[in-house]
């Protein structure tokens, strides 16, 4: 028993939790302004922006206006809320504009609106639309043709517009001009004057173009002959240049021979008398040699030395002796017969 009246008091609890809310405030989105009004202190003077704001159950109740950007439109599309201007030119001309105004509330006074109980986009409506053909109207037929001058009066409707839309607490953004047309009978003859001024606009443009080909072929015609003399001038240039220099080479080529011949000869003979001068010297070396050979070998110790290299060379061969004759023991038979043998002493 406990535990179910716990549990109906938790429900309970929940059930408070989830109610409370509902009664206590209110959601505003991000595209609203919230303007709360209360049974006894009216209109409160603030806008109320995206977020729960204090608002409860028969005390207050909040008045919701679009933050979002606004469009006045006119134009003859179908379906279009607002039929396209009439308006008539300094002419007298009747002209219809398709014109957009974006506009928005201006922030922080959407709260005057509601105090003011305000139908407040009929009176936008009926305001910009004065203001629109006031402004129109300045413009001349030449002006309607041009996108400049259309934009200069969309640019000086602007301000005005704004001046009087600022008693209902909004602001206009821009005014856009988007189409301009006269009437089928007068765009026929606008579009016929148009197409001469286009096609008059053509022939002189042919014929400038007519003018300009003339004036580049004569100036491509003299410009080539100026190329020719110049290339005539530079030809004969280098004609005179090129046998300077055939010439100069030429000379150099026959100094160049002769200082080759010159210096040939003159190598030849310093060669032949180097030669010459080394044969010489090479013959007295010989004789210098062969005379102190001769001087050494005279000497005793050359003496020796002959006698030493004999001996090495020296081959007796077979020899018979007859014991009957002495003689070659005599004469060979000692050391003093051999070394006088050699020797000669």
């Amino acid at each position: 028993m406990m535990f179910t009246r716990t549990l109906n008091l938790i429900a309970l609890g929940f059930l408070a939790l989830w109610m409370l809310p509902k009664f206590l405030v209110t959601k505003i989105e991000p595209w609203e302004i919230g303007v709360r009004v209360s049974v006894f202190g009216g209109v409160a003077e603030e806008d109320f922006g995206l977020g729960y704001h204090w608002s409860v159950i028969g005390l207050h109740h909040f008045r919701r206006l679009q933050s979002t950007l606004h469009f006045l439109d006119f134009n003859e599309d179908p379906g279009a809320e607002r039929p396209t201007l009439e308006v008539r030119t300094k002419e007298n001309n009747v002209i219809f504009v398709d014109v957009s105004v974006p506009w928005r509330i201006k922030r922080g006074e959407a709260w005057r609106i509601v105090r003011t109980d305000l139908d407040y986009e009929s009176k936008i409506i009926s305001t910009a639309m004065g203001i629109l053909r006031e402004g129109l109207a300045t413009m001349s037929n030449a002006d309607v043709q041009q996108p400049e001058k259309r934009q200069q009066t969309a640019d000086a409707i602007l301000p005005k517009l704004n001046e009087a839309l600022a008693q209902y607490y909004v602001h206009a953004d821009k005014v856009l001009i988007r189409a301009i047309r006269f009437r089928d009978a007068y765009e026929e003859k606008l579009q016929n004057k148009q197409y001469y001024v286009v096609q008059g606009r053509l022939d002189e443009a042919k014929r400038q173009e007519s003018v300009a080909v003339q004036e580049t072929d004569t100036t491509e015609q003299t410009i080539q002959k100026d190329i020719n003399l110049k290339r005539e001038e530079w030809n004969a240039k280098i004609e005179a240049l090129k046998t300077k220099w055939e010439i100069e080479v030429a000379m150099l080529e026959a100094e160049a021979v002769q200082y080759d011949r010159r210096r040939r000869s003159e190598g030849d003979a310093l060669h032949a008398t180097a030669k010459a001068e080394g044969d010489l010297a090479e013959a007295k070396a010989e004789a210098l040699g062969e005379k102190l050979k001769a001087q050494a070998l005279a000497s005793q110790a050359g003496k020796t030395y002959s006698a030493i290299t004999a001996a090495e060379k020296f081959e007796l061969g077979e020899v018979e002796l007859n014991s009957l004759d002495p003689s070659f023991l005599l004469k060979f038979g000692g050391m003093d017969a051999w070394r006088k043998f050699f020797m000669g002493q």
